[in-house]
């Protein structure tokens, strides 16, 4: 108690002395107001200093210091303090045995340092630190790892640290368990930037053998980053390139990406080898099988002004296959890259574009636009009556090419499509009639004949009803209480009606098909739709529970392209639907399907159901089925795919989960893809161990094993092989 009331008493004492300072230590009229406290405090007014020992604890705004003992400056307002320093600010503690810190200008001068900024830690002989924005670490290291002895560390001679932004660092040296693995010349990790600067992806496969695949990325500003590429194949030789991407700024945004590879299987002494795992490539000339094989992707926007803006990108391959052989995913999300400019102004009600398309790969059918023109005209009032003008018209010279050859067709183009709607409503019905016409000039056409002039009138009419009602329920779904539901009902019926297209000229087989314009035929449709909705409310939110939305559409009168009766009429074409299903968290149904009435078979089908512990984490199912269907109408064949797809994760034991892909193909009967892995918990890390076996080319067994690593704090770096990079799809 005696020991109590002492710290009180010099507490009181403290105070009483430091509301005096402005009139005995400082010739300034602000004292900056630090608060220190101890169990031991001096003060020498001559010199304007207080020594404090045991228990010391100083404030500074929203700064928290505390130490074994202390020596503050009140004229120059630096503290010297020493012994189990520990410095609290926002989100960032660090520690060290001694600490200069200068308030005014907010750094410090520390020894023996250690910094704790989740997710960066980080240890150094000596550190000096500005405010909360930025600290030098000298000898020393920073890791995600929490532990006291960390799994891993990034070890340099000085290392800048920006809590909650990023570190810098160069000469850098990787150590996993004190066992040095990587150098990085240049080290910058932004913590926005979930990835990790290096990857390494090591596995075998059938079609390259051994290999490991690297990525260095960089960040050299706050608009300057991208990755350095080096690969290695067993089978095909040692690949490079440069992923450089350019942030938005005064003169737009760009990306540069390169690779090459002096491919050993392309090469000609290697040419059985190379038809033994590509049969379909056998009798290609040398020259659509080269040996230096590439890609340059260039792609730039800029939008200087809020109404103009313009979009570039370049594509050039070395080769057809290419993408396919050694960027797999790249190409199932864009197998036919184009090359264009496109530039657009935007005026209130409109607007103006310029498409500039040529070829870049001989290997590719494209319909290049050098250029074309477009003008929108976006649905506006008329007047002050209730009639709408929509339009849209073009302009341009184009040139159809054809793959590996020099045939193609060109010609010039001027095309319209005009519309006018009138909606109305009446009480409950919505009605909105309208008229259009399709006007189109052709320079010549496949015959060589000159001014070609085609057109066509449309029309239609569309009905709507939009109605519900609210319902007080009360029962419980699969867990969850529902109070309330409403079920929104818009039935929907569309009539649209094209007629026989005027030719000047020749027929409607005589014009070169560019692009969808030129395929302009007599049509008839009526579709007839039914949305349902019906939402769900209780106590703590309001969700959507099922969306419902059928559909038919009838062919009326359908005629083929030389005005001829098809071989039904009239008749029901197409059934189809949509379906989503939301009846919990952590559990949905999706669905669409298409119904072909023509054949009595589906032409499309797609449902994907998943159900995931959205509380314990334990586990994720999801369970996808893609069916396909082509048919030939002239004939009785068909081609289909009729695949499911398996996504299943598995919490096991608190540390290790199992983590499971399949897609199986019901046309072959056969898997064509089968992941299997597990993952362990390393603490800051999670290692994957697995297998993937690929099928799904004819006759070839793709077999791939992998080890894998993960940061937890950098998720999307993978060290290893997994199905994102391999590429499985999200639909088929």
């Amino acid at each position: 108690m005696k020991e109590i009331f002492k710290k009180k008493i010099l507490t009181v004492i403290l105070f009483i002395v430091f509301s005096s300072l402005p009139f005995f230590v400082f010739s300034q009229e602000k004292v900056l107001p630090v608060e220190i406290n101890g169990d031991q405090i001096n003060y020498l007014q001559a010199e304007g200093t207080v020594f404090v020992k045991g228990h010391v604890k100083m404030k500074y705004k929203d700064m928290v210091l505390t130490a074994d003992e202390a020596s503050y400056n009140a004229n120059t307002n630096i503290a010297n303090i020493k012994g189990n320093v520990k410095i609290v600010r926002s989100d960032t503690t660090i520690y060290g045995e001694a600490v200069i810190y200068n308030f005014d200008a907010q750094t410090a001068k520390m020894v023996d340092m250690r910094m704790i900024s989740p997710p960066i830690y980080g240890r150094a002989e000596s550190a000096s630190g500005e405010g909360q924005t930025k600290y030098m670490l000298e000898k020393g290291f920073v890791t995600t790892c929490d532990l006291e002895k960390p799994h891993y560390k990034l070890m340099a001679q000085q290392i800048i640290a920006y809590p909650k932004v990023k570190i810098v660092a160069k000469n850098v040296v990787m150590t996993v368990a004190d066992i040095p693995v990587f150098y990085f010349p240049y080290l910058a990790v932004p913590f926005w930037d979930k990835s990790f600067p290096y990857q390494i992806i090591p596995g075998s496969s059938g079609d390259w053998g051994s290999y490991v695949l690297g990525r260095y990325r960089y960040h050299l500003n706050d608009r300057m980053r991208g990755r350095v590429i080096l690969d290695w194949y067993e089978k095909r030789g040692v690949g490079a390139g440069l992923n450089n991407h350019l942030a938005r700024g005064k003169y737009g945004e760009a990306n540069a990406n390169f690779y090459y590879l002096n491919d050993e299987l392309n090469k000609p002494k290697n040419r059985s080898e190379l038809f033994d795992k590509y049969p379909e490539r056998q009798g290609l000339p040398d020259s659509r099988l080269p040996q230096n094989r590439y890609k340059i992707q260039l792609g730039h926007s800029w939008q200087p002004v809020e109404q103009f803006s313009t979009l570039s990108e370049l594509n050039k391959f070395s080769d057809e296959f290419f993408m396919k052989d050694f960027f797999q995913r790249e190409y199932d999300i864009d197998p036919h890259p184009l090359s264009y400019n496109l530039s657009a102004y935007s005026f209130p009600n409109s607007s103006l574009s310029l498409l500039t398309q040529g070829r870049a790969n001989k290997f590719f059918s494209e319909t290049e636009y050098l250029p074309q023109m477009q003008y929108d005209f976006f649905q506006q009032n008329l007047g002050n009556s209730n009639l709408y003008l929509t339009s849209k018209s073009t302009a341009g010279s184009l040139s159809q090419k054809f793959s590996n050859t020099n045939d193609d067709y060109n010609a010039q183009r001027i095309h319209s499509h005009n519309t006018f709607n009138y909606p109305q409503k009446f009480s409950w019905l919505n009605i909105n009639p309208y008229v259009g016409n399709y006007s189109t000039f052709y320079s010549k056409n496949l015959n060589g004949s000159d001014n070609i002039f085609r057109s066509a009138l449309e029309t239609g009419i569309d009905f709507s009803v939009k109605s519900y009602k609210a319902f007080d329920v009360d029962f419980n779904f699969l867990g969850q209480d529902i109070n309330k539901m409403r079920h929104i009902l818009s039935p929907r019926i569309s009539y649209n009606y094209i007629n026989k297209p005027y030719l000047s000229k020749d027929n409607i087989y005589s014009i070169i098909q560019f692009d969808e314009i030129d395929n302009l035929k007599r049509s008839q449709t009526v579709t007839v739709a039914l949305d349902n909705k019906i939402q769900a409310k209780n106590a703590e939110s309001t969700w959507d529970f099922i969306y419902f939305s059928p559909a038919l559409v009838y062919q009326v009168d359908k005629k083929d392209a030389r005005g001829n009766l098809d071989r039904l009429g009239t008749y029901l074409d197409t059934i189809q639907a949509d379906l989503e299903f939301y009846p919990v968290s952590g559990v949905s149904l999706k669905g669409n399907a298409q119904y072909d009435k023509v054949v009595n078979a589906f032409r499309e089908g797609n449902l994907d159901v998943t159900f995931s512990d959205i509380k314990n984490k334990k586990y994720s199912v999801s369970v996808g089925q893609r069916y396909v269907r082509e048919y030939n109408y002239d004939s009785e064949d068909a081609t289909y795919s009729s695949q499911t797809t398996l996504d299943f994760n598995y919490q096991l034991t608190k540390k290790l989960m199992f983590k499971n892909y399949t897609r199986y193909e019901f046309k072959t009967g056969k898997f064509l893809q089968q992941q299997y892995s597990l993952r362990r918990d390393l603490h800051c890390w999670w290692m994957d161990v697995g297998v993937n076996v690929d099928k799904q080319r004819e006759g070839v067994t793709d077999l791939t094993f992998w080890v894998g690593f993960t940061l937890k704090d950098f998720p999307d770096l993978h060290i290893g092989f997994d199905q994102t990079y391999s590429g499985a799809k999200s639909s088929y």
